[in-house]
């Protein structure tokens, strides 16, 4: 009898490993956002609110691509606890918030007026990254090797893309003037793609 192909996971890690990284990634930026005082001025970036939405795929449509019976759940951890991670810590946030304002922060969540304009390309970016990276996950190269280390590569990207944005976001941009502050638009749209392609590529 033929041995079983052994198949690969991005990075070595268990199936669902990365996308739960990510979801945790655009969380936690969520997160420490809603705690930035009104003074600073950091707007929530539009782009998280698209990326929300791979959160919730990961949330509710992972199941047939993550694991197999027997397999381990996303960093060998006890199945679920990605999830209950981010309800109980969307939960946390929204009670600290009602604490100290003694409101929840639906005001803070609004998308400025300013930013709407982005959304067309956003929204482009996330079908686009979704839609190809499905269709290059069903090809016949799936299962091997080069293909496994293309979306390793894809996943270092997203993290990568991730932290420097939350750096620029919370670090850099706030220390600058107005007018020499960076324009990320360009950037969020790219980010948004490759984060929804190894989405897509993976589910």
């Amino acid at each position: 009898m033929a041995e079983p192909q052994y198949h690969r996971h991005p990075l070595g890690l268990p199936a669902g490993s990365v996308r739960a990284t990510l979801s945790l990634f655009v969380a936690g930026l969520f997160w420490t956002l809603l705690f930035i005082p009104d003074e600073k001025q950091i707007p929530i970036p539009l782009f998280l609110y698209f990326l929300s939405a791979l959160i919730l795929l990961f949330f509710f449509a992972h199941g047939k691509s993550i694991g197999t019976p027997g397999g381990r759940s996303p960093w060998g951890l006890p199945r679920g606890t990605f999830r209950f991670i981010l309800v109980a810590g969307t939960a946390a946030v929204f009670g600290i918030y009602y604490y100290q304002h003694h409101e929840l922060p639906f005001a803070k969540l609004v998308p400025q007026p300013a930013q709407l304009s982005q959304w067309p390309n956003l929204l482009i970016s996330l079908v686009a990254g979704l839609g190809f990276g499905w269709l290059v996950g069903r090809g016949p190269w799936r299962n091997s090797y080069a293909f496994q280390d293309i979306q390793a590569w894809v996943s270092l990207l997203a993290m990568l893309g991730l932290t420097a944005e939350i750096i620029i976001v919370l670090f850099i941009n706030p220390t600058l003037k107005e007018e020499t502050k960076l324009d990320l638009s360009v950037w969020e749209c790219i980010l948004t793609g490759i984060v929804a392609w190894y989405f897509g590529a993976r589910s």
